[in-house]
């Protein structure tokens, strides 16, 4: 019997991912590779995955709520020019860090340059999308304990990141 993904198992895929209206986002141009278990991917799409073994395909469409979550539009404002450092260059669709006021750190992106303002967006880039995965399992065997620890060191700082930015975020 072929090993199933689960639990401290190592993956290796190629997926296209296509927003709700059918146009490409992202291509796996090499495999995308993985510990399942570690939050590597969209909650939604891990749980879609489990228990497939190679040579699977899957289609998995996730909705916005389990995706990047729906839009809000108070994560949406303007911030003065003179608040961004004079060496910064502001470009759209930069993204920056800034603290908040709590001293928390909060991700946004650049969407319009005014003289004396910036719009900034601080939801995620594909928030409020329908998201289209096509996903074909290419490899599944058990991960080393190399591979485990690495993946629970990621998962730990990108847990630690993940719960500043939303600390931050107006409610």
């Amino acid at each position: 019997m072929s090993l199933q993904i689960g639990r401290d198992v190592f993956v290796r895929v190629h997926y296209d991912l296509r927003d709700g209206r059918g146009n490409i986002l992202e291509t796996t141009d090499e495999p995308a590779e993985f510990v399942w278990g570690y939050n590597t991917l969209l909650p939604s799409l891990e749980l879609a995955i489990e228990g497939m073994v190679s040579g699977d395909v899957v289609n998995v469409s996730l909705e916005p709520e389990d995706a990047y979550g729906t839009r809000d539009e108070d994560g949406v404002f303007a911030v003065a020019r003179e608040e961004f450092p004079e060496n910064v260059p502001l470009e759209i669709d930069n993204e920056y860090t800034a603290e908040s006021d709590d001293g928390s750190s909060i991700t946004m992106r650049v969407i319009e340059l005014h003289d004396d303002h910036v719009l900034v967006d601080t939801n995620h880039p594909l928030a409020g999308e329908t998201l289209n995965f096509n996903v074909q399992v290419l490899d599944v065997r058990a991960a080393t304990e190399d591979e485990i620890l690495a993946a629970r060191a990621e998962a730990s700082e990108v847990g630690e990141q993940y719960a500043d930015v939303t600390d931050a975020m107006p409610s």
